[in-house]
């Protein structure tokens, strides 16, 4: 038993740690809110200073923004997931087998969106863009592969709930080629968008314009020998 004085002299230390808590907290309250207040004004400036350029009619407005968020999780998680698996299983270290492949399990989950969305995003009716008839080859491969891949993966993650312990080399072979045809995947997915221009607003909006419809001049463009690259 402790002496009353000691005893007042702990609680009142402990009330003043309780009392300290709550405006730690609010501090951390606070913080957030100002961070979300500038990302609000940030995107009502955004909003603000595009109104001007010209919007061609995008019909599937949900989808074309879901699919790009889907992929992200999709190859993120199962390669991170399969990859902890990986060293956990070599290190016996179970506790990162485990996320591994609770990593691995979210990744495979994220698939089936992503693959859906893309199916979705490909049936609804898009502006036409003048690298259209260039970019359908990548479309078919990207496209079957995904299929493919959702597949595979599916098929993958049933073995995986039943094997426990370490993992046998067979599994680890496949997953691997796995990953590999997920990594081509999101290398096709990157064509068909930084090459191609596929769902980009800005492409889709210069091949929406006439063919004689006046354009911005880049620096220097129009000058005496702009054209060939001489000056006289």
């Amino acid at each position: 038993m402790l002496p009353p004085a000691v005893s007042s002299q702990q609680s009142a230390v402990s009330s003043q740690r309780e009392g300290g808590r709550p405006r730690a907290a609010d501090r951390g309250l606070w913080t957030v809110d100002f961070l979300l207040a500038l990302l609000l004004l940030g995107a009502t400036g955004l909003t603000y200073a595009q109104d001007d350029v010209p919007v061609p009619p995008l019909r599937a407005g949900t989808f074309l923004t879901f699919h790009p968020v889907c992929v992200h999780f999709a190859i993120a998680l199962t390669a991170f997931g399969l990859i902890l698996d990986w060293l956990g299983s070599w290190r016996r270290h179970p506790p990162w087998q485990y996320a591994g492949r609770l990593s691995f399990l979210a990744g495979v989950v994220a698939i089936g969106p992503a693959v859906l969305s893309g199916w979705v995003e490909q049936e609804l009716p898009r502006p036409a863009s003048v690298f259209d008839a260039q970019m359908q080859g990548v479309l078919l491969y990207h496209e079957y592969l995904g299929y493919g891949l959702l597949g595979f993966f599916l098929a993958l993650a049933v073995v995986r709930l039943r094997l426990p312990g370490r993992l046998p080399a067979a599994f680890v072979v496949l997953s691997a080629l796995g990953l590999a045809g997920l990594l081509v995947q999101g290398y096709l997915g990157g064509e068909m968008v930084y090459r191609y221009g596929t769902g980009v607003r800005a492409v889709q909006v210069l091949s929406s314009r006439p063919a004689g419809g006046e354009q911005k001049k880049a620096p220097g463009e129009g000058m005496p020998g702009a054209s060939d690259g001489t000056r006289e």
